[in-house]
């Protein structure tokens, strides 16, 4: 009987990402995410988030960059790439505070791409927002004497993906010459590649929010408001990368032992119309000592809004020096534009209002040996640091939106997998607050998550026609 590995491979693969429809669960408890679509996430995997969740010129050759579609072309193999988050989150107002912990999945990413091929598929699902909150303040009026006003929601919007990369090398001739000065030998190098992407998104999902009332004087009556918003967006993202050798130097055997790179590279999501379906009910209780009881749904309503979501843009370099003692360091940074203000806000809250999204992000990495050389564990893992700065997006009365992240990483081969896997950890630190007033609404959060990088088994030839008897 014959059959294909590419078939059986791709099956599985299409089975687990059917099973982690839920990966956009709520994975935070930040009360900021109340407003607008939620608390907008980077895309970036875990490998990538040690160097600062760079995305536009973060190409290798072994992990997969989720942010970028023309990355996967850089790829030597099929790959794919998951992981788990846990995160612990403080909030402060004034002198109080309060903390939780929470976790769920990353992504799931994969690249089918032929070892030796030009091209590469892409597919996978990963959480585009989450939201996340449950917060209240008490009040006095002289009406109603003391009641308490109370916001809770939950939910997050996913974004499902599927694309193709392609990449296009050039060459050239490298000339060893004799003590004389006359060429004794040459050798063809890939001097230069460039890659571009696309990559279309079907965005899908819902928010769930209360606000409510609760008045201590059993004569009122308290109120709560119920609102489900549904979400949906099909668009286009597109991307490029280019790297190219600036330097080498070469063994008395002709074989390259070092050289210097460097990578430029863009993202762009392409704005794109969505449609949010929201659904209002006003409900009044009657507070009693076993509990709230409803009695009358006062109101409810319907309203679809069609919205267009504006582009956004990311520009990013990168440069890599590899050592003839096996040593690798690569540096970064790149900045992110996405004019949120062009969008309207008749759907948020009173107050709120859109505003241009900035984003600054660098990175650095070291890998000590190579694997071949490396004596330790220590020696083959690669180390990351990266800082991210966001301001805009969202802005309330006390200001926009600002948030900084520290985040380092840890990357260890897997040595007896002979293909190149590899397990990641990936830890942050992140503060978010609106506006600079130390009395204003703040947040602290310290996230770690960990995954892995798997490429192919089976000989590590997924791709390869087989014969099974």
């Amino acid at each position: 009987m014959t059959t294909h590995t590419s078939a059986v491979s791709l099956g599985l693969t299409l089975l687990l990402a059917s099973m982690t429809t839920w990966v956009a669960g709520q994975t935070t408890y930040s009360p900021h995410s109340r407003f607008g679509f939620g608390e907008l996430q980077s895309g970036a995997g875990i490998s990538q988030f040690g160097m600062g969740q760079m995305g536009a010129a973060w190409m290798d050759r072994h992990h997969l960059n989720t942010r970028n579609p023309a990355a996967a072309a850089f790829l030597t193999r099929t790959t794919f790439a998951g992981g788990f988050q846990l995160r612990s989150e403080k909030i402060m107002e004034g002198d109080s505070a309060t903390q939780g912990e929470i976790g769920g999945l990353t992504q799931v990413a994969f690249a089918l791409k032929k070892a030796g091929g030009k091209g590469a598929f892409t597919f996978g699902l990963q959480p585009w927002s989450n939201t996340g909150y449950d917060v209240s303040q008490i009040r006095t009026d002289d009406t109603a004497d003391e009641y308490q006003i109370a916001y809770a929601g939950d939910g997050g919007l996913t974004q499902a993906h599927f694309g193709y990369a392609r990449k296009w090398e050039g060459t050239r001739f490298e000339r060893f010459e004799s003590a004389e000065g006359e060429v004794v030998d040459s050798l063809r190098i890939i001097a230069h590649g460039t890659s571009f992407g696309v990559r279309f998104e079907q965005r899908f999902g819902q928010l769930l929010r209360t606000r409510s009332i609760d008045i201590a004087n059993p004569i009122f009556l308290d109120t709560r408001v119920e609102t489900k918003d549904t979400h949906r967006s099909l668009g286009l993202t597109v991307g490029f990368g280019h790297e190219r050798l600036l330097g080498k130097t070469f063994d008395r055997d002709r074989k390259l032992v070092s050289s210097t790179l460097l990578r430029i590279g863009g993202i762009a999501a392409i704005g794109r119309q969505h449609t949010l379906d929201r659904q209002n009910q006003w409900s009044s209780f009657q507070t009693l000592s076993t509990g709230p009881i409803e009695i009358d749904s006062v109101h409810s309503s319907k309203e679809t809004f069609v919205l267009n979501l504006p582009l956004s843009w990311t520009l990013g370099m990168e440069i890599e020096r590899n050592t003839n003692d096996g040593l690798r360091f690569r540096v970064g940074a790149e900045v992110e534009k996405t004019p949120w203000s062009d969008m309207g806000s008749e759907w948020l809250d009173p107050g709120v209002t859109f505003s241009d999204l900035t984003t600054a992000s660098a990175g650095a990495s070291l890998t000590p040996r190579s694997l071949d050389d490396a004596k330790s564990i220590w020696e083959r893992s690669t180390y990351q640091i990266g800082w991210r700065h966001s301001e805009g997006y969202i802005t309330l009365s006390e200001g926009q939106l600002a948030a900084n992240t520290w985040s380092a990483g840890w990357s260890l081969p897997m040595r007896g997998s002979r293909s190149g896997s590899s397990f990641n950890v990936a830890l942050n630190w992140r503060t978010l607050q609106a506006g600079s007033s130390e009395l204003g609404l703040r947040e602290q959060g310290f996230g770690a998550m960990i995954g892995f990088t798997l490429h192919p088994f089976f000989k590590n030839q997924w791709l390869v026609t087989r014969k099974y008897d």
